[in-house]
């Protein structure tokens, strides 16, 4: 806690803070292969954790050790968070155990809806409704604004390897404001990919199927991210990359939050 600020830690890491009428309601990392998802919150799925340590748990730092077996790979994880005056840090490092594939790799925050009005990034402008689009582009800030204040959001480290490029987004999900400073992969690709998922079953083609697919321009250019792009009424069947990372490669993200009260 700090006087401009209240932060309420939970096995290293911030479950919730508030700043006037500025509410954090999530914050953690995800990562994902083709059959497995691993995030701090109860969607995750095929993601065992084997490890998991608090180091630190506030009042101004947290920091929490994890590792996790995963379908296509195992991998340690360090989160750390700082607290400041007005803001916090958020870092993250994995460090691969064994050969492992990544649809990609993201430090993430959310936002209740109410916090804040408009979101701004790269050349968007928009406002919360709902839509669950993924406002994704290739920088390193956004921010968010409304009539309890503004948060200015930056990634402000990356290691990418040679496997991964930085992106930034912002969407407009149902549970409010979700922000990920993300790592997806770069060509050329370890694997293409093409799934379709929904509530009754997960269907994940192979590597061939998936290039013989996506060999068609029109069908490559129609599936590439386009349940992300495409928001909640998509059909949630799209098509990207994967990366291979060998045994004990190391890829990492820190994204600071600064926050204005009005």
């Amino acid at each position: 806690m700090t006087e401009f600020m209240e932060c309420n830690w939970e096995d290293g890491i911030p479950a919730t803070i508030l700043c006037g009428g500025i509410r954090g309601t999530e914050f953690g990392i995800e990562t994902a292969d083709r059959h497995s998802f691993f995030t701090l919150a109860p969607e995750c799925h095929g993601a065992r954790v084997t490890d998991d340590r608090t180091l630190m748990n506030g009042p101004a730092d947290g920091e929490r050790h994890l590792t996790v077996e995963m379908a296509e790979g195992r991998w340690d994880a360090v989160i750390a968070t700082r607290l400041r005056k007005q803001g916090l840090t958020l870092s993250a490092s994995l460090t691969t155990l064994s050969a492992s594939l990544f649809q990609d790799f993201v430090v993430r925050a959310v936002f209740s809806a109410e916090s804040f009005a408009e979101a701004a990034i790269g050349e968007a402008r928009f406002r919360h409704t709902g839509s669950n689009i993924y406002h994704q582009y290739p920088v390193r800030h956004a921010a968010l604004s409304g009539l309890a204040g503004r948060a200015e959001i930056r990634v402000t480290g990356a290691v990418t390897g040679s496997a991964f490029e930085q992106v930034l987004y912002v969407r407009d999900a149902p549970e409010g404001w979700v922000v990920h400073a993300r790592l997806i992969p770069a060509p050329p690709y370890a694997h293409l990919w093409v799934r379709w998922f929904n509530r009754y079953f997960r269907l994940s083609l192979p590597d061939p199927a998936s290039r013989a697919l996506l060999s068609i321009p029109v069908l490559k250019s129609r599936l590439w991210y386009a349940a992300e792009r495409g928001g909640r009424d998509a059909l949630q069947l799209q098509a990207s990359g994967l990366a291979r990372l060998q045994a004990s490669e190391r890829i990492a993200l820190s994204m600071e939050m600064n926050f204005e009260r009005s």
